[in-house]
């Protein structure tokens, strides 16, 4: 059994600077995840800050959610920041399946810095090991497990990085270890912002642990919180529940339902 104990009670008791860079989209809702974990997001873009911003933090995630040529600046400056300063940097490369502009941008990243964690869903880890688009002929529903299992694995070992692809499973590789996490909620691809919460959620643990288990904490949190927020109502009430059982979530919950696979 993983022991998520430790993790979640050091993110209870301690504060955590996390410097996000992410869509307005979801900004609102991943800083109220954050704040409900303890922690603190610092959301800030502006070139002439981030690189402050980041040395000051426990963690950068960089979300490629939406891009501007101002936005794509700062955050160059916010991983040049974290490289020098030896700040755990976490790239979620949304929508890098889905334009060349994003591809080249995560491919970029991935070989200059130091990329902790790389979180992506099936179709975006495809894309960036395949160094290819993939959104008009390939979609994560048609990628078999055992195809991206073996993706990231490879991933992990050729950027020195923890590899998350997210799906029905989600699976979580740094190069050794395999672990495949099973719970989770249909809803939760629904509502707007859910994978970029994950990130946030990811960068916070990882802060605390430089490990999988703090990874694999992240998602079965926000997984197991879906279930309980799951009830026989509307997506409104589905997202203030999940919002609601995230900020109560405990180890104990965790470990009683907590459903995965060590390959």
């Amino acid at each position: 059994m993983i022991d998520f104990e430790n993790i979640l009670d050091l993110m209870r008791e301690n504060t955590h600077t996390i410097h996000v860079i992410v869509s307005p989209l979801a900004s609102n809702d991943m800083a109220n995840v954050l704040l409900s974990l303890n922690q603190a997001p610092f959301l800030a873009e502006y070139y002439n800050e981030v690189y402050e911003v980041t040395q000051n933090s426990h963690a950068l995630l960089v979300n490629m959610g939406t891009i501007s040529e101002s936005k794509l600046k700062g955050i160059k400056e916010a991983l040049k920041s974290a490289k020098e300063n030896n700040i755990p940097i976490i790239l979620d490369p949304v929508g890098v399946s889905a334009t060349k502009i994003r591809l080249e941008t995560c491919l970029y990243y991935l070989k200059n810095y130091p990329i902790k964690v790389l979180k992506g869903n099936y179709s975006e880890i495809y894309s960036i090991y395949h160094k290819k688009l993939s959104t008009r002929g390939v979609d994560s529903k048609s990628i078999e497990k055992e195809e991206i299992i073996n993706i990231c694995k490879d991933l992990s070992s050729m950027y020195n990085t923890i590899v998350v692809a997210s799906g029905k499973e989600d699976i979580i590789s740094d190069g050794k270890d395999i672990l495949i996490l099973k719970n989770g909620s249909p809803l939760l691809p629904k509502v707007t912002g859910t994978g970029c919460i994950l990130g946030g959620i990811i960068a916070a643990a990882y802060s605390f642990e430089n490990t999988i288990n703090a990874i694999a904490l992240a998602i079965s949190l926000l997984n197991i919180a879906a279930e309980l927020a799951q009830k026989e109502k509307g997506m409104a009430t589905f997202k203030i529940s999940l919002l609601d059982e995230i900020s109560l979530m405990d180890s104990k919950k965790i470990m009683e339902r907590i459903d995965y696979e060590r390959l």
